[in-house]
């Protein structure tokens, strides 16, 4: 594996880069408040309906969104996604995707600036535009984004096919997929770029920042798990390949969740298929998909433990059991959360009447299961997690139905946000997210309905996905303007 690097430190945020175009308002400064933690959505295409409250091509109805819910609509002549969002300690919300053609991100079409741009958003709590990055390329997908304590922003995903030129920084076109990793300060300035990989196809996966704004890059090289770490300043710290890792997750790594405890050791959560080392030696004799959590030393990658539960039957692609998101809590404990299927041991035994989703806590200094919650559900389309600014775990989920997440079985299909104990796992409350409706659950494994969510310290939920031709959501019916469309949503718990 090896590592480039490109760097530049910028003195100020006011500073117009070369190279890329760029919108920017003025920027009040930020409270030390905030949650930047965010979930990962899962992936997906789209399909059917015909009301208010749904999505993907059409979708089912829902009720009216909430009176302080607004939404933003990412669109222009091209293709625009975007699965990556983090939130910062303003409460502004970050998001970063690619476009294909002159994208209005709020202030006006932008043009583009290579054949296919990455692009990094802010926009405030009340939806208006802070600025927006266009940095050109050939393919570009950006997979993971993370804000650290001065809220600079670090990006993960991967290149092909051309360039990657941000500002005065610049990555050469790969043999196949490299990964880059990008960080920018508070006002959208590139800071310094890194690229990872090897000869082979190299897939971004997830970032994280961890103490002392040191960044964490969780990905796929070669086949194989790889993970780095950067100081605040781009120098490397290290960058090591833990072993073999394949499995299914569309255009990305096979990668849920990164986290940094507050030791500064490495949480990362999963899937793989048929076999696997995750650092701790070779995992055999399964086949299908397995969902996986392990543990990394801070210092050098070194792998600590590692667990992984699933059947050891195959269900099809994408159909048998994933670690789709990750959170550490304070004590160091691992929140994970995803889908199962009929036969999957969770720690208490197969389940074998019923798949879905899973809600579990694993100790932090072994992997020790502490709770562990089966959702029965006809369907995952997505799970993400977050902390609420009370402390709850809050589970962002896309379902089919029928499905229990704990307060009774419901049969509307969609998105819904629920509530659970942290040190227990009991059920608090649930309710439908009627802004996207049916638009996120309607979507079958492909391209469109990748995103993430995230939860603020001011208790708004956030939630950015991808949609083509005509969309139903609460806030009404939706077109693209091209090949497809990006919804942010803003939203109440």
């Amino acid at each position: 594996m090896r590592i480039t690097t490109s760097a530049l430190l910028l003195l100020a945020s006011s500073i117009i880069l070369a190279g890329c175009g760029e919108i920017r308002e003025t920027e009040p400064a930020a409270s030390s408040s905030g949650d930047t933690s965010a979930g990962s959505w899962g992936s997906g295409g789209g399909a059917g309906g015909d009301a208010v409250g749904g999505g993907g091509a059409g979708g089912s109805g829902g009720a009216l969104p909430a009176e302080e819910a607004w939404h933003r609509q990412i669109s222009g002549p091209e293709m625009e996604d975007a699965m990556a969002l983090a939130i910062d300690s303003g409460a502004n919300v970050v998001l970063a995707g690619s476009s294909r053609g002159a994208a209005d991100f709020g202030a006006g079409a932008m043009p583009l600036a290579g054949f296919e741009d990455l692009f990094i958003a802010k926009y405030a709590d009340d939806g208006a535009l802070r600025w927006v990055q266009r940095f050109g390329g050939g393919l570009v997908t950006a997979t993971g984004i993370a804000v650290d304590a001065n809220d600079g922003i670090a990006v993960v995903g991967h290149i092909s096919s051309g360039p990657l030129e941000a500002g005065d920084l610049a990555l050469d076109e790969p043999e196949r997929d490299d990964i880059f990793v990008l960080a920018l300060d508070r006002g959208g300035a590139p800071r310094w770029m890194h690229r990872l990989g090897g000869p082979g196809f190299d897939f971004g996966g997830r970032v994280a920042v961890g103490p002392g704004d040191d960044v964490v890059v969780a990905a796929q090289s070669g086949g194989r798990l790889t993970l780095a770490r950067f100081a605040a300043d781009g120098a490397v710290r290290f960058a090591t390949d833990l072993g073999h890792l394949s499995g299914y997750a569309s255009s990305f790594a096979p990668i849920g969740g990164v986290a940094v405890d507050l030791r500064g050791d490495i949480l990362v959560a999963g899937n793989f298929s048929g076999g696997a080392d995750l650092g701790g030696g070779a995992i055999t004799g399964l086949r299908g998909d397995q969902a996986w959590v392990a543990k990394y030393s801070g210092e050098d990658g070194a792998h600590v433990w590692s667990r992984h539960f699933g059947v050891p039957e195959d269900h099809g692609m994408g159909l048998g059991d994933k670690a789709q998101t990750l959170l550490v809590d304070e004590r160091g404990d691992v929140l994970i959360a995803g889908q199962f299927a009929v036969g999957a041991d969770l720690g208490e035994g197969p389940i074998d009447d019923t798949g879905g989703a899973f809600l579990a806590k694993v100790a932090g200094e072994d992997g020790a299961v502490r709770w562990a919650k089966a959702l029965p559900a006809a369907g995952v389309v997505s799970t993400g997690l977050s902390f609420t600014p009370d402390g709850r775990v809050a589970l962002i989920a896309s379902l089919r139905a029928p499905f229990d997440l704990g307060g009774g079985t419901v049969d509307e299909r969609g998105s819904y946000i629920a509530t659970y104990e942290p040190s227990t796992g009991a059920f608090v409350a649930q309710r439908r997210i009627v802004e996207v409706g049916t638009m996120i659950s309607d979507t079958q494994n492909g391209f469109f309905g990748m995103g993430a969510s995230a939860v603020d310290a001011k208790g708004n939920l956030a939630i950015v996905t991808s949609f083509y031709e005509e969309a139903q959501t609460g806030f009404g019916a939706l077109k693209s303007e091209g090949w497809g469309d990006i919804l942010l949503a803003h939203l109440p718990l």
